[in-house]
């Protein structure tokens, strides 16, 4: 059991790294946990692959010990090395070339493929067993060479004429009877390097396939939370729906009152509290303009789409709004784009009345239209105050606004209203000062119709 200021420290401090992850956006934590959990599996693969590896690496070890104890026994049945080896089909298949060096680094005999030279640099840097032996694996022959570093005494004196039995075939591995000399062993290994050649192959392949499945886990992961955001956000609009529709049926009579008293007083006094009575009617306006909004926003989104002219449409509203029309002579007049006319007419209002008020001169907001890959490319832009940046994210969040007097539902409708047409809407501040609204809505054609 951990100590009580230890535990309570640990605590404190798995606290806090579950605040600081919490705090981090759903898709970059989904890619941490995806990251940590493919790391983990290719550590848990790359431990089962090495396993693989040191298993194999022991059956070889331990045929090369049978193969080594098989031939040196045969060496005591024949006169000949070669004839030793061809002798056994099991030595013939597996050993590839057999050789002894004298110290000159030449053969002093050999039999199969091997070196005519030995080069002792490919000593160099290996560990040499306790046995005085060298294993130096060749991938590419698909083999193991043995070298092995001996100095054999000179066999004992003759008795009766005739060499012991132990000691008959020795003259093949002395040479000068004194010096070093190297036996050297060439030894086929196929399963082997066919477990190399296949792990080698299965690590990354099985980490590429984990990294596919983890993106893909993700991806799941990640739409199914944007279907549920979206279930709740529909639920919430449909309370939000019942509320407002209650709310506008509530709150029209009283303002119906309020403004029909208004108008009283004003009869009743006309010397008398009039800035009063204006300030009554302009925020009874704003209550009324609100629930307008309101009901707009939660208006089904496509309406009765009819095809439009951009620039006609664009042109009009602008005349209405501020005075003129507001797009360049160069602009695009045969962009047609498929909309509710309200609906369009809701948006076009939305982004320019945002841009009267941003702070700007009038006459510096202008509007152009152009044709991109078969959409029509509508831009608005003022040279107001702009947008801080911290803002620009959230400027299509419903009831988001700095302004004092703003409902913030205004670009909340107009993504809606475009969205539902397969359109798009963006919100960037300008270099030159000023804020750049660009809408882009599909093209309509007769090949449409």
């Amino acid at each position: 059991m951990l100590p009580s200021p230890i535990f309570h420290h640990f605590l404190l401090m798995s606290r806090a790294l579950f605040k600081r992850f919490s705090s981090i956006p759903l898709r970059t934590a989904s890619g941490i946990v995806g990251f940590l959990c493919w790391l983990f599996c290719s550590a848990l693969i790359g431990f089962v692959i090495g396993g693989m590896r040191d298993r194999a690496r022991l059956i070889r070890d331990n045929d090369n010990e049978q193969i080594l104890s098989a031939l040196f026994a045969s060496f005591r049945d024949y006169a000949d090395l070669g004839a030793a080896i061809e002798s056994s089909p099991v030595l013939k298949e597996r050993i590839a070339g057999f050789a002894l060096y004298g110290t000159d680094l030449t053969p002093v005999y050999r039999w199969g493929k091997v070196p005519l030279v030995f080069d002792e640099r490919i000593l160099d840097n290996r560990q040499r067993s306790r046995f005085g032996r060298y294993t130096i694996p060749d991938k590419k022959g698909h083999q193991v060479t043995f070298i092995l570093y001996a100095d054999f005494p000179p066999p004992p004196p003759r008795r009766n004429g005739e060499t012991p039995r132990l000691y008959m075939n020795q003259d093949f591995f002395l040479h000068h009877r004194s010096g070093r000399r190297y036996i050297y062993i060439d030894i086929m290994h196929p399963a082997y390097w066919r477990v190399q050649t296949f792990t080698t192959v299965l690590f990354p392949l099985c980490c590429l396939v984990i990294l596919g499945l983890f993106f893909y886990i993700r991806h799941l992961y990640l739409r199914n939370r944007e279907y549920r955001n979206r279930i709740e956000a529909q639920k919430n609009l449909v309370m939000l729906g019942t509320a407002a529709s209650t709310l506008a049926h509530e709150i029209k009579n009283p303002l119906l009152s309020i403004r029909l008293q208004t108008g009283i007083l004003r009869k009743l006094f006309p010397d008398k509290g009039q800035e009063e009575v204006a300030i009554i009617d302009e925020e009874v306006e704003r209550l009324a303009a609100l629930i307008y909004r309101v009901n707009d926003y939660l208006r089904e989104a496509e309406g009765r789409r009819v095809s439009l002219n951009s620039y006609t449409f664009l042109a009009e509203t602008s005349r209405r709004l501020c005075g003129r029309n507001i797009l360049h002579d160069e602009a695009l007049k045969e962009g047609m784009i498929r909309m509710d006319p309200h609906r369009a007419r809701s948006v076009f209002e939305n982004i320019l009345r945002n841009a009267l008020e941003s702070g700007g001169p009038q006459e510096a907001i202008s509007a152009s239209i152009t044709r991109n890959n078969g959409a029509v490319v509508i831009r608005i832009s003022d040279r107001g105050r702009g947008i801080p940046e911290e803002d620009l994210k959230r400027v299509f969040d419903p009831f988001f606004t700095r302004k004092s007097t703003g409902t913030g539902i205004g670009l909340s409708i107009s993504k809606r209203f475009v969205e539902a047409v397969q359109g798009s809407i963006t919100v960037e501040n300008q270099t030159a000062g000023g804020t750049l609204v660009t809408i882009t809505l599909p093209e309509y054609t007769t090949s449409h119709g």
